[in-house]
């Protein structure tokens, strides 16, 4: 098959779950299959997108920057297809939400969560129209659905209408690679974001479901009984206000992703406490660096963190403040939830992530 991978929505710098998701999905399909023809749909800025060169892909670099939107969805619906067309496409696989309406060929496309229906906050109410058009309209136009959850595959017949027998649940995988550093190495990166030890880490993640807010509202009840800092690590979400930032929160901005695993790692626990997921992969990353998981029981991620995780509600601000001291006061406790959380690692992987994936592709061509 002539395989096409949209992944024009990509954007420099930018690391989340649904850029992990097409760096480690595509990297364990070259990996497998050297049969089928793969054409990769980049942006100008994504030249040096880190997926290794094989004899079977061809990257095709397009005239346009992921930051102007309108731009994007322009060419994703009235120039992606004549390309689809010209490189003779068996199936195109659009990675994240958006895919062309109208395509000479099955279109595939991979669908993380439906925030952007349950949740205003996270973008303006234009945005959001046009986003939930296109993405229902091009959900419906698709031959398959990837969801990457039980429970996006269940929002999606929820709020979209989309009929259950054209999903395929395929999970990711367990997230970053990168391995874990010890001693001297792993001092100078924490060096590096001026942290100290102890400490307690989370995902700062950029937007308002996040829930950092009710997070720091935590911390602040149970500092006063522990050494710890609370890290949080990476972009911090716009309803976090400065006053809420105190002496005892850590903020280190942009982690590349070959640091991540060693901040998490030299963590005494991490706290996810997200009000929504599709997937939750920083809950995969969080057991992948041993680290005990403290998280919170919506969305996706009971589903996702199985017996690994110490649960808590995340509106109730002082029963995550109870959840962090008694993991914090139990040692026993934390060292069961590392090795669940390992023996949990073993349901996920990229490699049948991409077989699975294989399998939806064939679906797709053959009707």
């Amino acid at each position: 098959m002539r395989i096409g991978w949209n992944a024009l929505y990509l954007r420099k710098g930018i690391i989340n779950g649904t850029s992990i998701y097409a760096e480690q999905l595509l990297k364990a399909i070259l990996a497998v299959d050297s049969d089928n023809i793969y054409y990769l749909y980049l942006n100008r800025e994504q030249a040096d997108f880190p997926v290794p060169e094989a004899p079977n892909l061809q990257r095709i670099l397009c005239p346009i920057s992921p930051r102007t939107r309108v731009l994007r969805y322009a060419y994703e619906q009235a120039i992606l297809p004549f390309l689809a067309r010209r490189h003779r496409l068996d199936v195109l696989h659009s990675l994240n939400t958006i895919a062309p309406l109208a395509l000479p060929c099955p279109s595939v496309v991979t669908l993380h969560d439906t925030r952007f229906v349950v949740l205003s906050e996270d973008m303006s109410a234009l945005r959001r129209r046009v986003v939930i058009f296109f993405t229902a309209s091009g959900s419906r136009a698709a031959r398959r659905i990837i969801a990457v959850s039980e429970f996006a595959k269940r929002e999606m017949i929820a709020h979209l209408g989309l009929p259950a027998e054209k999903i395929d649940v395929v999970h990711s995988g367990a997230g970053n690679t990168a391995p874990i550093l010890f001693g001297e190495a792993a001092a100078a990166i924490r060096a590096h974001y001026g942290l100290r030890q102890p400490y307690i880490a989370a995902i700062g993640g950029g937007y308002p479901h996040k829930n950092i807010p009710r997070l720091l509202a935590a911390f602040a009840r149970i500092q006063a009984d522990f050494p710890h800092d609370l890290v949080l690590i990476g972009k911090v979400p716009p309803n976090v206000t400065p006053e809420m930032l105190t002496e005892r929160v850590r903020t280190t901005g942009y982690v590349p992703n070959a640091h991540l695993p060693t901040l998490l790692n030299g963590a005494d626990l991490f706290v996810l406490p997200s009000l929504y997921e599709g997937f939750g992969l920083p809950a995969l990353e969080a057991q992948a660096a041993d680290v005990p998981l403290l998280c919170s029981r919506a969305a996706s991620l009971p589903e996702i963190v199985g017996e690994g995780a110490y649960l808590f509600d995340p509106y109730d601000v002082e029963q995550m403040a109870e959840a962090m001291r008694s993991l914090l006061r139990d040692s026993a406790l934390r060292q069961a939830l590392r090795a669940k959380g390992r023996a949990n690692l073993q349901r996920f992987s990229w490699q049948e992530a991409a077989r699975q994936t294989l399998a939806v592709y064939r679906r797709a061509a053959q009707g």
